[in-house]
C-alpha cells in the first residue's frame, strides 16, 4: 500500500513550528518540543492571573477567570497568537481552545454555564482578516465543556484602535460604547466569555457591562488564552 496523502502531503509541505520554524516531529503540534517548554503555561500562578483577570473587570457577576498561559512579547506565546490572529490559523485557535478547556475541566470537574460567547470583532475587520479568532477558540472549548457556541449575542458596534500601545485609561476611552448586548441574555443564567489575550481587562469590562444593563442576575466567567502580566 503506498503512503496515504496526508503523508505525501506532510512530506511536501512539513509542519513548521510556527516559533522557531523548525520541522515538527509530532504533526498534531503546533510548536516544537524544545518552544513548548518554553510557554509560561498558567497553572503555576493561576491565581495571579486569575487576580489580575479579575480586578481588571471588577464587577459581582464576574464569578471566575481561567487562561491557559501567561502571555508575554517575542516569546511563543506571541508567535501562537499571531498564527490565531494573522496567518489564518483557524486550527491553532481550537486546539488551544481544547487545552483551556482541559485545564478547566481539571480545576473545576463540572460547570453551570449555558453557553459560550466569543468577543466579537467589528464587521469590516471580520471581513478583511475572514474569521473571528475567538470564536475558533471557543469551538475547541466548547467541545472539551459540550456547551454550544452562542456568536449573536454580542456586536462590536464601531471600529476601535489597537490596543496594544494604549495605556490604561486610553484603553478604556477607546472601547467604550462600542459593544451591543442582544436581550436574548435575558434567558440564560450563566455565560462563559471568550477572548485571546487579557491585559487591562478593559475591552472585557466594557462588555460585561453591556450584558448585566440588560440581566441584573447573569453570572459570568471569562475564558482567555492568554494574560499578560503586568508589573
Amino acid at each position: 500500500m503506498g503512503p496515504s496523502i496526508h503523508g505525501v502531503f506532510n512530506l511536501i509541505f512539513p509542519r513548521k513550528c510556527v516559533h522557531c520554524d523548525r520541522e515538527i516531529d509530532n504533526k498534531k503540534s503546533l510548536v516544537c518540543f524544545g518552544c513548548e517548554a518554553q510557554i509560561n503555561w498558567s497553572k503555576p500562578f493561576k491565581n495571579k492571573l486569575k487576580n489580575q483577570v479579575l480586578q481588571g473587570v471588577y464587577m459581582p457577576n464576574v464569578q471566575g477567570a481561567y487562561s491557559l498561559f501567561s502571555f508575554s512579547k517575542e516569546g511563543v506565546e506571541q508567535s501562537l497568537i499571531h498564527s490565531l490572529k494573522y496567518q489564518g490559523s483557524q486550527k491553532t485557535g481550537r486546539n488551544l481552545g481544547k487545552s483551556l478547556g482541559q485545564t478547566f475541566l481539571e480545576l473545576n470537574g463540572e460547570h453551570t454555564i449555558d453557553c459560550l460567547v466569543p468577543v466579537p470583532i467589528f464587521h469590516r475587520k471580520k471581513f478583511i482578516r475572514g474569521y473571528n479568532q475567538t470564536r475558533s477558540i471557543a469551538q475547541g472549548l466548547a467541545s472539551e465543556l459540550n456547551i454550544p457556541v452562542q456568536n449573536n449575542l454580542l456586536r462590536k458596534k464601531k471600529s476601535t484602535k489597537s490596543q496594544t500601545k494604549l495605556s490604561r485609561n486610553q484603553r478604556r476611552l477607546n472601547v467604550e460604547n462600542s459593544f451591543f448586548a442582544s436581550h436574548a441574555f435575558k434567558e440564560l443564567s450563566e455565560v462563559g466569555i471568550v477572548d485571546d489575550v487579557v491585559t487591562t481587562g478593559a475591552t472585557l469590562l466594557e462588555l460585561c457591562t453591556e450584558i448585566v444593563k440588560v440581566n441584573e442576575s447573569i453570572k459570568i466567567t471569562i475564558f482567555t488564552l492568554g494574560v499578560a502580566r503586568l508589573e
